[in-house]
């Protein structure tokens, strides 16, 4: 093990590690600003239980907008 990975916390392997695994499946992390309104109607779809998380509905919004031959459905 190397000097900087023996100085991560748990936390930081877990994270490190879970990324890797998401890039080995095809996926590519990015960063979105987005607009109190748009931040908004995500939390109220979360909280009525349509998303589990801000991210399910993030990637069901995207997938549903740019891969039309999918049938994307809620997470």
């Amino acid at each position: 093990m190397s000097v900087a990975a023996k100085t991560l916390t748990a936390a930081a392997r877990w994270s490190a590690t879970s990324k890797a695994k998401k890039r080995e499946r095809g996926f590519h992390e990015t960063t979105v600003f987005v607009h109190e309104g748009v931040r908004q109607a995500i939390d109220e779809a979360v909280a009525s239980g349509q998303f589990k998380t801000r991210r399910a509905a993030m990637e069901h919004a995207i997938e549903a907008m740019f891969r039309r031959d999918s049938k994307a459905t809620p997470r």
